[in-house]
C-alpha cells in the first residue's frame, strides 16, 4: 500500500498506487472529491447524506445572490460607526454559547456549540472559502452581505493549496453556516471495511477576531451513545460515497439537535491522519491508536514486530468498529493572546500549567520560547502557541484543570507593543 500523510500529496499518492498497480487491491482509486471541498459535498448529498446547501461563485455577484437565497441579511441588527465596531459586535454575539442541554454527547469541555441558540435562529450565515485548504485557513464566516464580497475578495485569484501547477482560485466556495456541534473522527479502512479509531469533539472559542478558535479537541464515547453511533454510521458512509476503502481518515462532521431534521452534516473528509500528536492519548484512554490500527490494515498479524519492538501488535479482527474511553482525555490547544516582539514568558504560568493533576504531557512551541522573536495570536490550528494532553478519571478535577488553563492563557506572553483581546 501507500501511505501519505499530508494533504497537498495525496493526489500524487493516488496517482502513483495506480501506477504500482496497487489500486483498487490495496489504495484508493483516484477521486479529486476526496480533496475538492464542493465536490466532496456533492458526492455525498449524491450518495443520499445531509450536507450544507452551497455554491461555487466565480463572481462576487454569484456569491450575493446565493446567500440572498438560503436567507443572509443585507447587514446585522445595530448601527455601526466603522468596520470594526461591525466586527466587534458579531464576536461579541458569538461569544454567548448555549450550554450543553444534556441531550448531545458534547463530552466535559466542549459545551460551547458554534453559534448561540438566539443567532441560530435570528438569521442565516454563510461560510465563505477556498474549495482546498487545510485547518480553517481563509475560512471566513459572514453574517450579511457586506462581509461576504470582502471575504471573496480575499480568496479569489489567491494560489490554491497543494497545486503543484501555480493553480489559482478563480472560483469561491460558498456555503450555509451549519449551526451545531463540531466532530471529528479518526478511521482506518481495510479493503471497504471500516473502524473508528476515535471520536472528538472541539471546543471553538470566539477570539482575537476569528469566530472559530481550537481550544481543545477531546476524546467522546462512540460506542455507548446514540449521538455517537449516529455520527460513526454518518461518517464511514461517507467514505463510501468517496470510495474510500483503504488507509486513515480525518472526517469532520457537525451535528445539529437530534429532534432536529438536520442530523450530522459534512465539514469535509480528509484521507490523511490526524495532524496532532493523538496516538499516545488514544492509546492511553481507548487502548489502541489509528496507527496501531493502520499497520494492522495493511500488514495483518505480524508477529516479528513484537521482538522487533517490544510492542505487541493489534489484530484487526480483534479491533472493535466503534472505540469506548475509559477515561477523559483532552488535546488542549495553547492560544496566544498577543502579537508582537516577545519580551517575557511567564513561566510560573506554564509551571503551574504542567503541574496540574490532569496535565500528562506539554509542548510550547520555541518561537514562543525565545525573547525578541515575534509571535502571532492565535486565529488558527496552525498559529497555536503549544498543546498539552489532558487525563483524568476524575471528570470534575478534569474540567476544572481545562477551565484553569484557559484561564492562563492570556497571561503567557508579554511583548513590546501589547495587543491583548
Amino acid at each position: 500500500g501507500i501511505y501519505c500523510e499530508s494533504d497537498s500529496g495525496l493526489a500524487e499518492a493516488e496517482k502513483l498506487g495506480k501506477m504500482l498497480g496497487l489500486s483498487p487491491s490495496r489504495c484508493n482509486r483516484f477521486n479529486e472529491a476526496r480533496r475538492n471541498k464542493f465536490l466532496m459535498n456533492e458526492c455525498v448529498s449524491n450518495y443520499g447524506l445531509n450536507t450544507v446547501k452551497q455554491r461555487m461563485c466565480t463572481t462576487v455577484e454569484e456569491a450575493l445572490d446565493f446567500a440572498r437565497d438560503i436567507g443572509v441579511k443585507e447587514r446585522d441588527d445595530g448601527i455601526y460607526k466603522e468596520e470594526e465596531e461591525k466586527e466587534k459586535y458579531f464576536m461579541n454575539k458569538l461569544s454567548h454559547v448555549r450550554k450543553n442541554d444534556g441531550e448531545v454527547n458534547e463530552g466535559c469541555l466542549g459545551s460551547a456549540r458554534n453559534l448561540s441558540k438566539d443567532i441560530g435562529e435570528n438569521g442565516k450565515y454563510c461560510v465563505v472559502k477556498p474549495f482546498r485548504g487545510v485547518a480553517s485557513g481563509d475560512v471566513y464566516l459572514c453574517s450579511n452581505l457586506s462581509s461576504i464580497e470582502s471575504s471573496f475578495k480575499k480568496i479569489h485569484r489567491t494560489s490554491v493549496f497543494g497545486s503543484t501547477t501555480r493553480e489559482l482560485n478563480d472560483q469561491v466556495l460558498v456555503q450555509e453556516f451549519a449551526y451545531g456541534t463540531e466532530y471529528a473522527l479518526d478511521i482506518v479502512s481495510r479493503d471497504g471495511e471500516h473502524k473508528v479509531a476515535a471520536l472528538w469533539c472541539y471546543d471553538k472559542r470566539p477570539v482575537n477576531n476569528s469566530p472559530f478558535v481550537y481550544h481543545a479537541t477531546e476524546l467522546v464515547d462512540a460506542k455507548d451513545s446514540l449521538i455517537g453511533e449516529m455520527i460513526c454510521d454518518y461518517a464511514t458512509r461517507a467514505l463510501d460515497a468517496l470510495e474510500v476503502n483503504w488507509g486513515m481518515s480525518h472526517v469532520e462532521v457537525i451535528v445539529d439537535h437530534p429532534q432536529h431534521d438536520h442530523g450530522p452534516r459534512l465539514v469535509e473528509v480528509n484521507c490523511r491522519q490526524h495532524n496532532t500528536d493523538f496516538a499516545p492519548l488514544t492509546t492511553a484512554c481507548v487502548g489502541y491508536n489509528a496507527l496501531d490500527m493502520f499497520l494492522a490494515a495493511y500488514l495483518g498479524n505480524v508477529n516479528d514486530d513484537e521482538q522487533q519492538t517490544g510492542r505487541n501488535m493489534v489484530e484487526w479482527d480483534d479491533i472493535p468498529t466503534l472505540p469506548k474511553t475509559n477515561t477523559h482525555g483532552a488535546i488542549v490547544h495553547l492560544v496566544s493572546h498577543t502579537s508582537g516582539i516577545l519580551k517575557n514568558i511567564q513561566y510560573d504560568k506554564l509551571y503551574e500549567i504542567e503541574s496540574l493533576p490532569s496535565v500528562v504531557a506539554m509542548e510550547i512551541y520555541p518561537n514562543f520560547l525565545e525573547v525578541g522573536s515575534f509571535i502571532e495570536k492565535t486565529v488558527d490550528i496552525r498559529s497555536d502557541a503549544g498543546w498539552a494532553h489532558l487525563i483524568n478519571e476524575d471528570e470534575d478535577e478534569f474540567k476544572a484543570d481545562y477551565e484553569r488553563i484557559v484561564e492562563l492563557m492570556p497571561l503567557l506572553f508579554e511583548v513590546e507593543s501589547d495587543e491583548k483581546v
